[in-house]
């Protein structure tokens, strides 16, 4: 039987594993993507790539400052809400409509500025999973999807650029895609 030290440090690993995995995955959509392709739409009321690549980095940033600022809490861990988050936040079937804060606005003046920003966010992120002491699931954290532990935050923010990595393989899908 693990101890709930041991038990931390596993979801730590498997956290830092994700995070990682998909950094890898987001970023390979993003690869060799011309200026014309990053500002292609499907549909008017669609992101570009650009959009999206925006939208990815400005909300990596917001889900580290979240874990960051997180308060020590004795409120115990759903872990219902693990499994909702492992199920549904790299799904696409299902629309998540995106906090205005972290809503495009042409903050970057490339796709790769917002790559080297969500990198740059994405590794403060590993830096603060490796070197904080205290039990992620004992920091709460007013995430928009409502009062979750920080490693509960974390893992949602580890699932988003996969989410966004599929939706940049369906703005390319698109019969209009430049080439």
């Amino acid at each position: 039987m693990s101890s709930p030290g041991e038990q931390a440090n596993s979801e730590r690993e498997s956290l830092l594993h994700l995070l990682r995995r998909t950094e890898v995955l987001y970023l390979a959509e993003l690869e060799n993507v011309s200026p014309e392709q990053a500002a292609f739409k499907q549909r008017p009321d669609r992101w570009s790539i650009a959009e999206i690549a925006e939208h990815v980095a400005i909300a990596e940033e917001f889900m580290y400052k979240l874990a960051a600022g997180a308060s020590p809490s004795t409120e115990e861990s759903d872990p219902r809400i693990d499994e909702r988050i492992h199920r549904l936040a790299a799904d696409r079937g299902r629309a998540f409509p995106a906090p205005e804060d972290v809503c495009p606005r042409g903050r970057f003046g490339s796709v790769a500025e917002s790559a080297a920003r969500f990198c740059g966010a994405r590794q403060r992120t590993i830096e603060y999973i490796k070197q904080t002491q205290v039990d992620l699931r004992r920091l709460r954290v007013m995430h928009p999807k409502g009062n979750i532990d920080a490693y509960q935050n974390l893992l949602i923010g580890a699932y988003h650029p996969e989410r966004h990595a599929k939706q940049i393989e369906e703005v390319k899908s698109s019969p209009h895609y430049p080439k």
